[in-house]
């Protein structure tokens, strides 16, 4: 079994947090680091949005900029998507395609789904029974309602994936923050989201964040076949990551590049 390293939770800004997630994937793809499993939270509540969306389309920027939100791009696909810092734990996992493709994931789909995989299991030991699917993303479901979105960037032969794990809704303070379609109303889409996303953590007995997060952790030990041995950022890792933030994710060019 091959050693990975596991970042345990940790709650940090959002241009930390995309800024680490890019870091580690250049930290591993100069094999300065280990292939990497990592765990956080959000502090400020942040909104985000995909690599090439238009800014002002998919967010109400003034209302975000009143409630003191983080507003950044990722260097990932995928939809606008608000990171409630109560209501949510994301994870991250950067190896390479080939690692991937070893277990027999051959094709896009089924890497992301190997991966997903992974919290399918924790929760199966938590006694909930999800399934898989597609909204905009690859997706993750309860009862038929979406709590997992996961996006992509592939880079030199080498992968890093990032996915929502929603403990909690608040479709209200989701749909102030994202902008809906223009022919549907707020309210409309407050009453959609509400029909098509559901929170998990009222669905775990007696939830506890230490015993969630150990049972994602098997699960990714499980499905991958690895060994996770807890580990933390190296310096050349937070330099890095420091230097993205001032360059890309709290930079205006970068986050207004489609406005």
């Amino acid at each position: 079994m091959k050693d990975w390293r596991f970042l345990p939770i940790e709650t940090r800004n959002g241009y930390w947090n995309m800024a680490l997630d890019e870091a580690l994937l250049e930290a591993v793809i100069q094999k300065r680091s280990p292939f990497t499993i990592r765990i956080y939270k959000w502090a400020p509540s942040t909104v985000s949005i995909g690599r090439n969306q238009s800014l002002n389309e998919e967010i109400d920027v003034r209302f975000c900029r009143q409630q003191q939100f983080n507003i950044l791009r990722r260097i990932t696909g995928g939809g606008a998507v608000f990171h409630d810092n109560q209501g949510e734990i994301t994870y991250s996992i950067i190896c390479s395609i080939k690692f991937l493709e070893e277990k027999n994931a051959l094709n896009v789909i089924e890497q992301y789904e190997i991966i997903t995989n992974c919290i399918i299991a924790c929760l199966d030991e938590l006694g909930l029974k999800t399934n898989k699917g597609i909204i905009h993303c690859p997706a993750i479901f309860l009862n038929n309602k979406k709590f997992s979105g996961n996006a992509q960037i592939r880079r030199r032969g080498y992968i890093l994936q990032h996915g929502t794990i929603l403990l909690e809704l608040n479709p209200e303070l989701m749909y102030s923050a994202l902008r809906s379609h223009p022919k549907v109303s707020h309210s409309r889409m407050v009453q959609s989201v509400r029909a098509k996303c559901i929170g998990i953590k009222n669905n775990i007995n007696n939830y506890d964040e230490i015993k969630f997060i150990g049972s994602l952790k098997q699960g990714f030990i499980d499905e991958l076949g690895i060994n996770l041995i807890n580990g933390y950022f190296s310096n050349w890792e937070l330099k890095f990551a420091e230097k993205l933030i001032n360059e890309k994710y709290d930079n205006k060019k970068w986050l207004e590049k489609y406005e």
